[in-house]
This record gives C-alpha cells, sequence and structure tokens, in this order.
C-alpha cells in the first residue's frame, strides 16, 4: 500500500524526537508510519480507538508480548487478520516496533481542519472528460443496485471495494475499490448517477454508478464513518472521531464549504468532544441532524440560512449512535447506548418528545418500520452488552412512541430489514457466540420470531441484512471465525429468497460488511420502500 495515502502532518513526531534520543526518535518515526500503514484504519490514528480497541500506553491492559502475540496470531473471531497474512507484510523487527509504540507511547492529539481537507481533494476523472448515458451493465431499474461493502482481510488494499449486484438476477455488474475498508454508503436522492461512499480511513468518494468508477475523493477526517446527502442533492456531510468534526461540502465537487467542531455539555454537565454519530438529512427540509454520541446532543443544521445556523436539543442520551426517521419525516428516533432508550426527536420543533425504554445497549442500525394490525410499529434491535440478562427486539407504535412488544430473541441483533412486500422483519443475531451466525424472522401480524436459520458453513457472523428494492430476495453479509490462513475465504455474501427463505445464491467475498440497496435514496425509512417500475 502506498505511504502517498498515509496520514499527514504530524508535529506529534517532532515534538517526540526532541524528546528522546536520535537513535529512537529514528525509530519512533518508522513506528508511527507503520501504525499508519496498517493500523490506524481499525484501531484510530490517535491510537485511542476506532472499530478496534485502543493502542496506546495509557489503555491498553496487555503485555509487551501479548500485544506481539496479537500482531502475530490475530483475534479470531474479531477482524485482526491472522498470521501468515502478515508475512511479507510485517518482519520481526517491525512488529517490535509497532509493540514498543503501543506499550510505550500515549494517545496522540490530531487536527485536521478546512485546508487539509481541501488539500487532500484528488480529481480522478477530468471533469470534462465523457460521461456515459445509462449504466454501462444491463439492469431493468437503477434501483435493483445492490452495494456490498468488502473490508478485504487487511482492511485495506485491492480487497477493499464496493462490489455491485443486480438485485434481481444476483449477476455482478461492478466494483469500485476504496483502497480502505469501506463502512457506509449513501446516494444522491436526485440524481441515480452518483452514490457516495465513506471508508473507515475517513475518505470520502463520489462514484458515478453507471460507470462503476470514483470520480473524486476527498479525506473528510482521519477515522470517521458517518454520511449524508441533502434532501436537494446540493450538500453532502461528513462526521468524524478523529477528530471531532463535521464537514459540508458540495456534493458535485466535494469542495469543502463548513467545518462544524463537535463539543458540547453532556447530560452530566460535564463540557466534552465528541465524536459524529449518525448524520441523517432531513426528507422534508434542507437540514442535516448529527448525533453528538458523548456530548448526548442533536444539532439540526440548517442549509438554506447563511453560515449554516443549527438548533441543539440536548440531553438526548448517553452516549448516542444511530437512529432514524418516522414515515413522515417529522420525528427522529436515536438510540442512546448508556441509558438503554431510544429517544423521539420532534425535528419541526426540535424538543424531545419521548424516551422509550427498550433492552441492552440499542442499536437501530438503519431502523425499520412496519404496518402491522392497522399501525405503523418501529423496530427497535438492541446490541447487547456484557451485563444483559436476555434479549430482546422492542416494538413500538410510531405515532404514540408506546411500547408495544418485548420480543425475546437468542442473541444481541443490530440491523432490522424490513419490507412492505415482505412477510418478515429480519433481525440478525450478532456477537461472539454459537448464535452469532443465525438470523431470526419476525412475523408482521403476529409479532412473534417464526423461523430462525443458521447461513450454512460460515462459522461466524451473519449480519446487516438488506431487501432487494422488490423485497424478493435478501442479502446477508457473511464472515468466519479462526484462522483464515488455512485456505478459507475471508467471508461470503449470502442471497435468499424472501418468501421460502432458501438460500439461491452464494459470493466468496474477503470480509464482507454493510449492504446497501439503491431503493434507499428514495425512501424515508427501512420498510416502506416505494414500489419500483
Amino acid at each position: 500500500m502506498s505511504l502517498r495515502f498515509c496520514l499527514r502532518g504530524f508535529s506529534t513526531l517532532a515534538l517526540l524526537a526532541a524528546a528522546v534520543p536520535a537513535a529512537w526518535a529514528l525509530d519512533l518515526a518508522r513506528a508511527e508510519r507503520l501504525y499508519e500503514q496498517h493500523c490506524a484504519v481499525c484501531h484510530g490514528a490517535d491510537r485511542s480507538g476506532y472499530i478496534g480497541p485502543a493502542l496506546n500506553r495509557d489503555e491498553t491492559r496487555l503485555s509487551r508480548s501479548e500485544v506481539l502475540g496479537r500482531i502475530l496470531s490475530g483475534a479470531p473471531p474479531t477482524l485482526m487478520p491472522q498470521h501468515p497474512s502478515w508475512r511479507g507484510v510485517l518482519g520481526a523487527k517491525d512488529r517490535d516496533l509497532l509493540a514498543d509504540l503501543i506499550k510505550t507511547q500515549p494517545a496522540r492529539k490530531l487536527s485536521w481542519g478546512l485546508q487539509d481537507i481541501r488539500a487532500s481533494l484528488q480529481v480522478l476523472v477530468p471533469p470534462g472528460a465523457p460521461k456515459a448515458g445509462a449504466p454501462r451493465y444491463r439492469i431493468d431499474h437503477i434501483d435493483d443496485l445492490m452495494a456490498v461493502m468488502s473490508r478485504g482481510r487487511l482492511a485495506a488494499g485491492k480487497e477493499a471495494k464496493v462490489v455491485f449486484f443486480d438485485g434481481r438476477t444476483h449477476r455482478q455488474v461492478g466494483e469500485v475499490r476504496t483502497e480502505f475498508a469501506p463502512h457506509l454508503m449513501d446516494f444522491h436522492p436526485t440524481d441515480p448517477r452518483w452514490a457516495y461512499v465513506r471508508d473507515d480511513a475517513g475518505w470520502l468518494h463520489k462514484v458515478d454508478l453507471y460507470a462503476m468508477r470514483t470520480e473524486r475523493r476527498i479525506r473528510a477526517g482521519l477515522n470517521g464513518i458517518s454520511l449524508a446527502v441533502s434532501r436537494d442533492g446540493r450538500y453532502v456531510a461528513a462526521g468524524s472521531y478523529v477528530p471531532h468534526t463535521m464537514v459540508i461540502m458540495d456534493a458535485q465537487t466535494l469542495e469543502p464549504l463548513h467545518l462544524l467542531e463537535l463539543a458540547g455539555v453532556d447530560p452530566d454537565g460535564r463540557m466534552v468532544e465528541a465524536d459524529a454519530g449518525t448524520i441523517m438529512a432531513l426528507p422534508k427540509a434542507n437540514a442535516f441532524a448529527i448525533a453528538l454520541e458523548q456530548a448526548g446532543q442533536v444539532w439540526i443544521i440548517d442549509l438554506d440560512r447563511p453560515g449554516m445556523p443549527y438548533k441543539v436539543v440536548k440531553d438526548v442520551g448517553r452516549h448516542l449512535h444511530d437512529g432514524f426517521f418516522s414515515p413522515d419525516g417529522r420525528y427522529m428516533v436515536v438510540a442512546s447506548y448508556d441509558d438503554h432508550v431510544n429517544t423521539v426527536i420532534d425535528l419541526q420543533e426540535a424538543r424531545i418528545v419521548r424516551k422509550i425504554p427498550v433492552g441492552c445497549k440499542p442499536h437501530l442500525g438503519s431502523g425499520a418500520v412496519i404496518r402491522s394490525g392497522g399501525r405503523l410499529l418501529g423496530i427497535g434491535t438492541n446490541i447487547g452488552d456484557e451485563k444483559c440478562a436476555s434479549f430482546e427486539v422492542t416494538v413500538f407504535d410510531m405515532q404514540t412512541f408506546e411500547v408495544v412488544k418485548r420480543i425475546p430473541v437468542v442473541g444481541p441483533t443490530e440491523s432490522p430489514a424490513a419490507h412492505p412486500n415482505a412477510p418478515y422483519v429480519i433481525v440478525d443475531i450478532v456477537g461472539t457466540g454459537p448464535d452469532a451466525n443465525k438470523l431470526q424472522f419476525i412475523d408482521k401480524d403476529t409479532l412473534e420470531v417464526v423461523r430462525t436459520i443458521e447461513v450454512a458453513g460460515t462459522m461466524g457472523h451473519s449480519h446487516f441484512p438488506e431487501y432487494t428494492a422488490r423485497g424478493d430476495f435478501f442479502y446477508v453479509s457473511a464472515r468466519y471465525r479462526g484462522d483464515r490462513s488455512l485456505g478459507l475465504p475471508g467471508g461470503q455474501l449470502a442471497i435468499f429468497d424472501s418468501k421460502t427463505l432458501q438460500q439461491v445464491k452464494t459470493v466468496p467475498m474477503d470480509v464482507s460488511a454493510g449492504v446497501f440497496s439503491r431503493v434507499r435514496a428514495r425512501s424515508v425509512v427501512v420498510g416502506m420502500q416505494p414500489p419500483v417500475p
């Protein structure tokens, strides 16, 4: 992997070099470069943790020898790759350098401002280059596209890409490499040509879906996953964990226009910096809503007024994460990990209207809403925690926001899937236990789990179910636990018939992750997808 994609401009290195002997400073500089190349995408550019745990002297409880063991052998069943994946990549000296860095150095304070963002912009296709007037591949309707995030076993390199399928025929119609593990995708709401991808190293990619190529990309932050395109298609927003910022860009050129520093007073009265949780484009106004994770606030940013001012909704909850809209776009439901509630916000009045008590550590994914018994019902999944005595899916009325039912499931759940034409709500069982390769199916009428299936051959995680645009199939990402160096692939995409629940196709894929249907561009909420011609 080329060093040109590594983090740039770290003045921290110069300060550290001045404080230690020259020979050690050279080793430290190399260790930092190794970390940036091989570790930052998962463990955080500042070494304070991201998808993987923190790697610094103040937070890492492993001994130096244990750190070396993890580097060499990985940590199944997590995403940490196993030896000999590193063969020819990291020699013994480099592994020693990384272990020394992790055990002796604190987390870093990094900045990535508007000037850095602007300087990172890469124009990969000349503005005047001819463009196809329609997709260059066979597909009945652009909404039939299904996009699957393939992280790659090293979270970088040629296997880090978005793979596209025709959701009717399940033919692969293209792929777009991202260099680093792709995490999230959003689609342009008014022009079907464009999509936007966020990878775990903070890059934002503007993808031409007709030509299946990246036209531009920009590094919006050093780590971060949140992403949204405004209702009118003029703006795209990206939030970061490192640093704690949100940048609003021109959706056509990716020119950065406005940078927000994310900080606020949390529910306990402390001023804190905050990770960028979910960013959502309001469906009825040109505005973004962003959840500030540690600050427990939601900001509603007006994109039509000069300076893009925002309203603040405080005391939403402790450790906010993801959320979804009501079908009419009036309300936003936000998960609060530590308070075990889903908070309902009236977006027109910028106020909290309800806190819904739910199961252990709510994780809504993209959320889901269904019609059942004449009511609109929200589906709340719960990812669980170490002290969770039982697991549930929480169902609540989307008008009164009263809990309707608590549905017992066999483990923590992460990403609900629903479709008007499909009889079931699908929930993925996640975690590391023996049920982590199972999917459970909730009947829309009875609100009972009526089927449980195991994705055959995965021995591990089966997650992120997504119905195709017409609701006749669903896609699931699955990956293996254990030593992938023994010849096993890193995972697979499994495709099922939504009525019979029979698996119709398997596609090998290296650590497949999120799955996104193009019909989301015309949907306010998952479960209420509009019909496709």
